[in-house]
């Protein structure tokens, strides 16, 4: 069971990726307000956190939104969160590089 808090999300966003994730995935999603929440259809079948973030991920691309939301874990729950003003993918990897180091 993965959960979703999606609260920074507009309105046609919050309805459209739990169906975009069921489409991709072996998961059935429960909307409870701002927070989705993902469990596998079946038992044989498991769906991992890495999984889902990854269809996560490529939902913001496809409705071009990778630029304005970044997708964070914490404590077992993925949440999407607004990225700062004047932030860019390439800052937050350059980062990430540094942090490496």
């Amino acid at each position: 069971m993965v959960d979703l808090d999606i609260s920074e999300l507009g309105s046609e966003d919050k309805d459209g990726v739990a169906e975009f994730v069921e489409s991709k995935l072996a998961v059935k999603a429960d909307r409870s307000g701002d927070l989705v929440t993902f469990e596998d259809k079946n038992e044989r079948t498991r769906v991992t956190v890495p999984e889902i973030r990854t269809y996560l991920k490529r939902y913001l691309h496809k409705k071009e939104l990778r630029k304005e939301f970044r997708l964070l874990s914490e404590d077992g729950t993925l949440k999407f969160v607004k990225r700062p003003a004047g932030s860019t993918e390439s800052e937050d990897e350059e980062e990430k590089e540094e942090k490496k180091k």
